[in-house]
């Protein structure tokens, strides 16, 4: 019974926060969201930062995944834990910014064997709930009008999608 119990449990925190059809105005919100998250993390408002990025990297975003990487492995507003921080970045680049990918496969190439697996299983799980396909994102290289400049976008699409909770480190008592 007490296992029945514990998996019940455990099955229930596993299950997301909430579902919704986004349309293009809360879509723009989370575009919105996004970019107050950056400039707080830019200001070194790292709690606020992450209170924002950890939101919208859960919607797929995929800026937010990048930052919130270099947040868990740091330990900027949250704690320290660089296996959430390196599946964070493998999740990331899951679109193809060469980039991110770079610097993502050189941390990646530095670990052993069995950190490699641990960080494989993770973003295989984060993929599942915060990946490009779970969360209707496409990204592209694309320069602004009137500039030469060429930057990464991403884009949600409208539809039906469920936002998870993101995972934190325990702590030590």
């Amino acid at each position: 019974m007490r296992n029945l119990v514990v998996a019940v449990a455990a099955a229930m925190l596993a299950m997301p926060v909430f579902a919704a059809l986004y349309d293009q105005q809360q879509i723009d919100t989370i575009y919105e969201n996004e970019a107050s998250g950056l400039r707080y993390y830019k200001k070194g408002d790292f709690p606020k930062a992450f209170s924002i990025l950890s939101e919208t990297a859960a919607l797929g975003m995929k800026n937010s995944q990048y930052i919130l990487a270099y947040m868990f492995m740091k330990g900027e507003g949250v704690d320290k834990n660089v296996l959430f921080g390196l599946a964070w970045m493998g999740l990331a680049t899951e679109l193809g910014n060469d980039e991110w990918l770079e610097n993502y496969e050189g941390l990646y190439d530095s670990l052993s064997d069995t950190h490699k697996s641990m960080v494989d299983d993770k973003i295989r799980e984060y993929g599942e709930k915060f990946g490009a396909a779970a969360q209707g994102i496409t990204c592209s290289m694309t320069s602004e009008v009137g500039s030469r400049a060429i930057r990464w976008k991403c884009r949600k699409g409208e539809g039906y999608y469920t936002l998870h909770d993101v995972e934190l480190p325990l702590r030590a008592e």
